[in-house]
């Protein structure tokens, strides 16, 4: 069964196929790894361009019951589209927008006194998260700090106190040990604390895997995942973690095929030059679409079961492939023929984002909003 995201949309030759039967498996592979550990599914970014509106619809049905995303527009789109789970707005809130907590039943981030205070001037009590900066730098103050705000939202009686968190950041490392001193100053101030005085959560996707600590059921209540759920969490030298599937299917079509002789320039600024006559084929995807730029003569692409190198500059709404000499199995190709740039197989995320000196985070948020996202059930 498929469905498209817009069913009135006109047909494109380019589109990302999102396989919610994967999803489905990698939502009760994580689970059966959490255990007793309560996931919070993170769909920010569109779900990691996946589509977070039917993403969620997924993780309620499997019975999740929190989700978290990055903004407050974010989750009032995910409310508007009837999604009824708890929602974790990942920015601290902003004193021009904190009403739209309260109308869209929305929990916020504390993590800092001015994030607090924004929510005690608002008057109105609001569940919320406290963030706490063991060594990522990002959001939240350091364990000493955190101690005094801490004490603070336990006495507000605005800021419901939910849950305290703190986020790593080189989980992703197998042979780093800054992980476990975060963990170790995250816990160190529960111990200052008297006690953790709301549940605790320290594991986004790949702590999960790589750090068991972070999943302890007698430490910790939630993990926060993401790119995992996704298949596309990257702890080399699995990739990914056994049990995960990559869900996204980014495709194109082949537009155009035609014949050059040797020593014809292909694309813009001549950065391939055909060594022989060979077959040209035109895919109608480009960096507007997604396809990274850098892939620019490193590429490959699959069509037919078999795998083409890109030639020559990476267009914004095309790229050519090297189909080879007519004598060889480049006659087997047609115009309309589906071509694959990064799938479940080999060109896999994992290996563009390689290519691209990337991570595979950003090629799957990179697929643009004109890309329609074909759902597979």
């Amino acid at each position: 069964m498929t469905s498209t995201s817009n069913i009135n949309q006109v047909p494109t030759s380019t589109r990302a196929e999102i396989h919610l039967d994967r999803l489905d498996h990698n939502i009760k592979t994580i689970s059966n790894r959490l255990g007793q550990v309560e996931m919070i599914g993170v769909v920010k970014a569109n779900a990691y361009g996946h589509g977070s509106v039917e993403v969620s619809k997924r993780l309620e049905r499997h019975g999740i019951k929190k989700i978290a995303v990055a903004t407050v527009a974010e989750a009032v789109s995910l409310r508007q589209a009837g999604i009824s789970a708890d929602i974790m707005v990942f920015a601290p809130p902003m004193a021009d927008r904190i009403g739209l907590y309260h109308e869209w039943n929305l929990e916020a981030i504390v993590d800092s006194e001015l994030s607090l205070s924004v929510i005690e001037n608002f008057k109105r009590p609001l569940v919320s998260h406290i963030k706490v900066d063991t060594g990522m730098g990002r959001l939240g103050q350091a364990p000493t700090a955190s101690e005094d705000l801490i004490r603070a939202v336990d006495r507000s009686p605005m800021a419901l106190m939910s849950s305290i968190w703190t986020h790593f950041s080189n989980a992703d490392v197998p042979d780093s040990d800054f992980t476990a001193i975060q963990f170790e100053r995250f816990m160190q101030l529960m111990k200052a604390l008297g006690g953790a005085p709301a549940p605790l959560h320290s594991a986004a996707s790949a702590s999960a895997f790589s750090y068991d600590p972070s999943i302890d059921p007698s430490l910790m209540s939630f993990a926060r995942i993401g790119i995992a759920l996704y298949g596309l969490l990257d702890l080399p030298p699995e990739r990914p973690p056994e049990g995960l599937l990559p869900v996204m299917e980014f495709v194109s079509t082949v537009s155009a095929i035609k014949t050059v002789p040797a020593g014809t320039p292909i694309s813009y600024g001549m950065r391939w030059t055909s060594p022989t006559e060979t077959r040209i084929a035109t895919i109608s995807a480009g960096y507007a679409d997604g396809v990274p730029r850098p892939l620019t003569n490193k590429g490959t692409v699959r069509i037919g079961g078999r795998m083409y190198p890109m030639v020559g500059t990476v267009c914004m709404d095309m790229f050519m492939v090297d189909l080879g000499p007519e004598s060889e199995s480049a006659s087997e190709v047609a115009v309309g023929d589906k071509a694959i740039i990064f799938g479940l197989n080999s060109p896999t995320c994992f290996e563009v984002a390689d290519l691209c000196s990337s991570i595979t985070y950003v090629q799957v948020c990179g697929v643009s909003g004109r890309v329609p996202r074909n759902y597979f059930s």
